[in-house]
């Protein structure tokens, strides 16, 4: 099983070693100053960790073009580096002002297609503006991932229409999360991930609980019911659209 999204530097030593034993592939994000050189490091020591670098809209108050164009050297640096990201919107909460997010975010997508690197997409409250900067710069010839999708149907429509990746988290297990099953429905087979997003989004089986990559067998097992597909069937899918759009082959 590969888990396409997930912080590994925030787990405990303990629960880093036993998910890197007990699933198959996983993608750590590193998405702020710091973060970025844990999760290069972390990805050194295990074999099946790749890594995806840039900045969270959330941690972009500190920084400045220079740290962009600096992902570029990293990438060159490091083999494990396969994508950009996490890089977006989040208007949910005041944290970062719009212009600032938004000015950000299209470097990263810039840096992407230079690096000709996939791109990891955050996008929360803010489906319009997303929209409308990855429309700017597509198309993607490396594609993309709508990472923890939490969009409406326009957006997944539109991500989908420029070959965008739609992956969802443990939150899709939620009670009130409908709204989740009913557009995984409409993503195909063929562009559907999934993810962990640890440490946050426990599934429901381990709600309030530390959310870790070990825990996508739960999400996994949700889904296949979800959609009636063979458990084995849905890893199997989940796992090749993985390693295309990462292009990873181990």
């Amino acid at each position: 099983m590969i888990d396409t999204h997930c912080h590994l530097d925030m787990l405990s030593e303990e629960d880093l070693r036993e998910s890197v034993s007990s699933v198959d592939i996983l993608l750590t994000i590193g998405c702020d100053k710091k973060e970025i050189y844990k999760a290069i490091d972390i990805a050194d020591k295990f074999n099946n960790v790749y890594v995806a670098i840039g900045y969270h809209p959330y941690d972009i108050s500190d920084i400045i073009e220079e740290d962009i164009y600096k992902l570029i050297d990293l990438k060159k640096e490091n083999s494990k580096v396969v994508a950009i990201g996490e890089c977006g919107l989040d208007f949910y909460r005041d944290k970062t002002p719009k212009d600032k997010q938004e000015y950000f975010f299209s470097l990263q997508l810039e840096v992407a297609k230079k690096l000709d690197l996939p791109v990891v997409i955050h996008s929360r409250e803010a489906n319009i503006e997303t929209e409308n900067i990855l429309y700017k710069y597509a198309p993607f010839k490396s594609s993309g991932i709508m990472h923890c999708f939490g969009g409406d149907l326009r957006l997944l429509e539109f991500a989908l229409g420029i070959g965008f990746y739609i992956s969802f988290a443990g939150n899709i297990t939620y009670p009130k999360a409908d709204n989740l099953r009913e557009l995984i429905k409409k993503v195909p087979l063929d562009r559907l991930l999934l993810e962990t997003d640890s440490p946050f989004l426990a599934p429901q089986n381990v709600r309030g609980k530390q959310n870790k990559p070990s825990y996508i067998y739960y999400t996994r097992d949700f889904v296949a019911n979800l959609l009636q597909i063979d458990v084995k069937d849905l890893e199997k899918i989940t796992d090749e659209n993985a390693k295309r759009v990462l292009k990873i082959s181990s």
